[in-house]
């Protein structure tokens, strides 16, 4: 039946290839189901059910397009909210909040109306021919820079901005900037201060990972993005559990609460959550 379906031959594929290739491609791209509703709700100043409901609508809108790319257009590709239009996006809702003084959850609302004006324009483009003709107007060397840009910053993010971590005074450490821009480990811990350890384990295990994703890769060792992934997930609980004294899957299982102002209430204290 998927023979029939999907032509699988006739692609040069099998189903374990798409099984694994499949399961990469999720892994890889599974950060836009918590960054998305993060982004658009500021990091849930717009409140837990406004970011649940960006969570839902994340994760329904990626399978939906997905499905659509599966069984009408045969392609094996994935779909996602796009890191530059949501960016785009909570910028504009800021700038609402900012000159309108409405509260975050209006401006969404608000913004919402702008997105289904523009998708109306850009289907009536489509059916009329008019965005291939702006499409083929582009340049053609920014049409084929597209795609390595759009790498080049998501390597930007992955070494950039990877590791994204709290300390007690809820300060913010990135593994590039701070870990590696402090020069001395001296000086990293100090700055770090309690959040140091966690960094520590989060730059071993990212860079283990690349290591052996990049080794299995040169030997042709297919599925080596996610066995690489698999094997930075085992070090990491590992390290979590073993160095720095903590249970890696304890966020899965503890019941909290949620405080009045969208913190999280734990052990009578109040604190903000990354929800990476």
């Amino acid at each position: 039946m998927l023979e029939k379906r999907f032509k699988l031959s006739a692609n040069n594929t099998t189903v374990k290839t798409e099984i694994i290739a499949g399961l990469t491609t999720f892994m890889t791209m599974a950060y836009i189901i918590a960054l998305n509703p993060n982004l658009l709700t500021n990091y849930g100043a717009g409140g837990q059910e406004l970011w649940n409901g960006v969570f839902l609508a994340t994760c329904l809108s990626s399978a939906i397009a997905m499905f659509v790319m599966a069984f009408l257009a045969n392609k094996p590709f994935c779909l996602a909210p796009g890191m530059g239009l949501n960016s785009f996006m909570a910028i504009v809702i800021g700038n609402l909040v900012a000159m309108t003084g409405m509260g975050y959850v209006e401006s969404f609302q608000a913004m919402l109306c702008i997105i289904l004006i523009e998708g109306l324009v850009f289907l009536v483009l489509s059916l009329l021919g008019i965005r291939d003709k702006i499409v083929d107007a582009i340049p053609l060397g920014i049409r084929l820079g597209i795609s390595p840009a759009i790498g080049l910053m998501l390597l930007n993010i992955g070494f950039g901005s990877n590791v994204y971590i709290a300390d007690s005074n809820f300060n913010q450490f990135f593994v590039m900037k701070d870990f590696f821009g402090a020069l001395t480990a001296g000086y990293a811990k100090q700055t770090m201060t309690d959040a140091y350890p966690m960094m520590v384990l989060s730059a071993v295990t990212m860079f283990v990972g690349l290591f052996i994703i990049v080794v299995l890769a040169s030997k042709g060792i297919k599925g080596a993005v996610i066995i690489g992934m698999l094997a930075a997930s085992v070090i990491y609980w590992i390290g979590d559990a073993v160095f720095l004294g903590n249970n890696p899957f304890a966020s899965q299982v503890q019941l909290r609460r949620t405080c009045s102002d969208g913190m999280v209430h734990s052990n009578h204290t109040c604190y903000y959550i990354l929800r990476y």
